[in-house]
């Protein structure tokens, strides 16, 4: 068989970058005329994905190589007004050095493998013109899940055909029909990013309308788990092959304080609460979490994150003193039954038998995690289109408890979820005889057999690689 070389172009997000690197993995063990090269940007400021990035090796895997750029000063991006806008910027500023790369390989020896197509990530768009100069076909990778892909399909659409000013759902009276979700959409969990209009028009309506250059769009999920969405789309969507569910790699741990603390947990009875590595609350609503923990009796661990500094671009960092934001005394009274931390392996925590719940701001990486392992969640959406993955987990997937559909951290009018709100919500994803724990359980074992010979997700990935022949 025709040995092949593929490009991998993830965006400079840690959960972006993991999802590709899984991709990659799978791909050279399941077919041995792949060959894939991974090129791995940096996002100036963050540390923590940096450092995640810096550690990804190809296992000593000689069909896997990686180009690593170096990261880009942080103060040149004075003008970026968030974290996603430096994202597109880093993005922008190395379509020149990627088409070097590109140009190297399609000009390389007669006796390397054919480079048979680009796999560029759901904000990496401009790879596509990259591919197109050298008749490279391209693909999407999308690293969200089906149904968020159908809804930027869906306004794009509005916007483009309709004239729809896509801002102006969010003061709709009734709910809205969106296809890719089974029940209607209350305007309330409809994301900034895709309500504001500098989000939307600056950004991803534009990553919509590339989606359908593109050759095909690959998605981390798979059939069982979004039948509905992944049957919704329209006519004008290329090809969407589902190779999930890819984990995100953890970041090697040795000696690691938690996972130590949980060898000695009875089964079920902990509670993990994490808010990925750019969530963080401010000092009122840490204490109503601490009031509701403390009230609720159950083992925890318990991820905090300090806010950013105004310089920070977005990026929490660490406490150097928990007692500064937790109420008095909190630490002492809990000492025997919780950890309070920073940064934690999360995959590793939700492998681990002890964990019965998972209050999480469900972020796709987070979400396929709680379902690889079967560990119910609590959700608090934070920010991007997390409070579309809340809905989608509670109302339409039943895998998932209510603490919050809705929280928004950008927006400045957002309520404090009080601890009677969040105790109730622990109580409910802890509860060892819930359908929702029972649901979980089943969809684990669904995930493991979409990987599996005969499974969807086996069966799609198939398909995918005969297309690049």
């Amino acid at each position: 068989m025709e040995k092949l070389e593929l490009i991998f172009i993830p965006s400079p997000l840690m959960g972006h970058v993991g999802q590709l690197v899984e991709l990659a993995r799978l791909m050279v063990s399941q077919f041995h005329h792949l060959n894939i090269t991974l090129l791995i940007m940096k996002l100036p400021g963050d540390q923590i994905g940096t450092d995640y990035t810096n550690s990804l090796t190809s296992n000593n895997h000689d069909r896997i190589k990686f180009i690593h750029f170096p990261c880009m000063d942080l103060a040149s991006f004075a003008d970026s007004s968030d974290t996603g806008f430096m994202n597109d910027e880093v993005i922008r500023r190395h379509k020149p050095i990627i088409t070097e790369v590109v140009a190297t390989h399609v000009n390389g020896s007669h006796r390397a493998p054919r480079l048979s197509a680009l796999i560029v990530d759901m904000f990496c768009t401009p790879m596509i013109d990259v591919g197109n100069q050298f008749g490279i076909p391209t693909y999407i990778f999308f690293t969200s899940n089906a149904s968020f892909l159908g809804i930027m399909l869906y306004l794009q659409t509005l916007n483009d055909e309709h004239g729809q000013e896509i801002s102006e759902l969010a003061n709709s009276r009734t709910e809205l029909a969106i296809p890719s979700y089974a029940n209607p959409v209350p305007p309330s969990v409809l994301p900034f990013v895709l309500l504001n209009k500098d989000q939307w028009s600056k950004r991803f309506v534009r990553y919509a309308r590339k989606y359908r250059e593109a050759k095909g769009i690959i998605v981390n999920t798979f059939l069982e788990l979004e039948t509905h969405a992944l049957g919704s789309y329209d006519d004008k969507t290329p090809p969407v092959y589902t190779v999930g569910p890819m984990l995100k790699p953890e970041k090697r741990t040795s000696d690691n304080e938690v996972l130590k603390w949980l060898e000695g947990q009875p089964k079920s009875t902990v509670l993990l609460l994490c808010f990925g590595s750019r969530g963080w609350f401010g000092v009122d609503q840490v204490r109503e979490i601490a009031i509701a923990i403390e009230r609720s009796g159950y083992r925890f661990i318990w991820s905090i994150r300090r806010p950013p500094f105004e310089d920070e671009k977005g990026f929490p960092g660490e406490y150097a003193d928990y007692n500064e934001v937790l109420p008095d005394g909190f630490l002492e009274r809990t000492a025997g039954k919780g950890k309070v931390v920073g940064w934690i392996p999360q995959t590793a925590v939700l492998a681990d038998e002890a964990v019965g719940g998972f209050v999480s701001h469900c972020g796709w990486n987070s979400v396929l995690e709680s379902i690889w392992y079967g560990v119910p969640i609590a959700t608090w959406p934070i920010y991007a289109e997390q409070q579309l993955d809340a809905f989608q987990l509670v109302k339409e997937l039943g895998l998932a408890v209510e603490i919050s559909l809705d929280y928004d951290c950008t927006n400045k009018n957002q309520r404090l979820i009080l601890a009677d709100e969040i105790e109730k919500g622990i109580s409910e994803v802890m509860d060892v005889d819930s359908e929702v724990r029972v649901k979980a359980r089943e969809m684990k074992g669904k995930s493991r057999m979409a990987l599996e010979e005969g499974g969807s997700s086996l069966a799609s990935l198939r398909r995918l690689v005969d297309d690049f022949m």
